[in-house]
């Protein structure tokens, strides 16, 4: 026998069997550089010296210096408007909901567009 075979092969594949189980569970990790976030999307991110951060993106805007993309996120309880940019390959997660903040009004009820025609108003 070799380094790699064992004594009981039945206890290798139940082993092999229960760890393609668990990991075919594990959610996949998303590539965040690759699929960046979209504006409005709730992330949360590491940070070197603050931790774990959580705020809405605003905008994905590229470094002039070095092209790196960065996040640029509003902030959870802080001040409106401190924004901070954010390395895509910070980020931990994002919920995607971007798109239905976008469309919805603030109950909760999509957003109707209401299109009229003033021309006759302007003639007069």
């Amino acid at each position: 026998m070799n380094a790699t075979t064992t004594t009981n092969p039945a206890v290798s594949y139940r082993a092999e069997g229960y760890a393609a189980k668990y990991f075919a569970k594990q959610p996949k990790q998303r590539d965040f550089v690759m699929l960046p976030p979209r504006a409005l999307d709730r992330i949360t991110f590491n940070t070197a010296d603050d931790g774990v951060l959580g705020g809405y993106v605003s905008v994905i805007r590229q470094h002039l210096g070095n092209g790196q993309k960065f996040a640029w996120v509003e902030l959870d309880n802080e001040l409106a408007g401190q924004f901070r940019g954010v390395p895509l390959a910070d980020i931990i997660t994002c919920d995607d909901s971007g798109t239905v903040r976008r469309n919805n009004d603030a109950t909760g009820q999509p957003r109707s567009l209401c299109l009229g025609d003033y021309s006759a108003s302007l003639c007069e």
